[in-house]
């Protein structure tokens, strides 16, 4: 009896336990960050890992990710997933593994940051956020990095190479370049580096 009281219990955990990991596949994350490498090498792959999952699954290697931040070292890619309830996980596939694109979505519900994704999310959307060289060219998709910063329906930064997370052009100015939607409506507003962004 006790032997098969122990049993059941088991195979009620190993069912519980089955069904989380259905749950978790089940669930779709929106692609916030993703960045590719060995120890403290490593470089920033969100534009691409977004462009990646919405295609077929994929390989984690150079090739695809179009860069080799550590020659000759076996290297990591982690992607960073916000579920539809604001929840973030971190995944991480070593180079060699599969990456199961339905997992990810390269954008939110088709038109940036919490489009789509039902009610309760923040009225304040940033849609598209870059910080690039003013006189063109290169730059930074910054959206998730903004988009995180939002407080109550409300973003204020300084725009530095620091908030932005890094200098995307060393001796050239830049500049933000933001779309963003608040209250249904979409709007865009450019400052210059050394500036303030304060939206709505």
């Amino acid at each position: 009896m006790r032997l098969t009281r122990t049993l059941s219990g088991s195979f009620v955990v190993a069912i519980f336990l089955a069904l989380a990991a259905a749950n978790a596949a089940a669930q779709t994350y929106y692609v916030q960050s993703a960045d590719y490498g060995w120890g403290n090498k490593r470089m920033d792959v969100t534009s691409t890992v977004r462009r990646l999952v919405n295609g077929p699954n994929f390989t984690v290697n150079n090739k695809n990710l179009g860069v080799d931040p550590a020659v000759g070292k076996d290297k990591t890619l982690r992607i960073v997933g916000r579920a539809q309830n604001g929840k973030t996980l971190t995944f991480t596939y070593n180079e060699g593994a599969i990456v199961n694109s339905q997992m990810f979505a390269g954008n939110w519900g088709g038109g940036g940051p919490g489009v789509g994704w039902g009610v309760g999310g923040p009225t304040l959307r940033i849609l598209n956020a870059n910080y690039v060289p003013a006189d063109g060219g290169g730059g930074r998709d910054v959206t998730p990095r903004l988009h995180s910063m939002v407080r109550n329906d409300r973003l204020n930064v300084n725009v530095t190479n620091q908030t932005m997370g890094g200098d995307p052009a060393v001796g050239r100015t830049k500049k933000l370049a933001v779309v963003y939607q608040f209250q249904g409506r979409t709007n865009n507003v450019t400052i210059p580096e050394g500036g303030r962004l304060s939206i709505p």
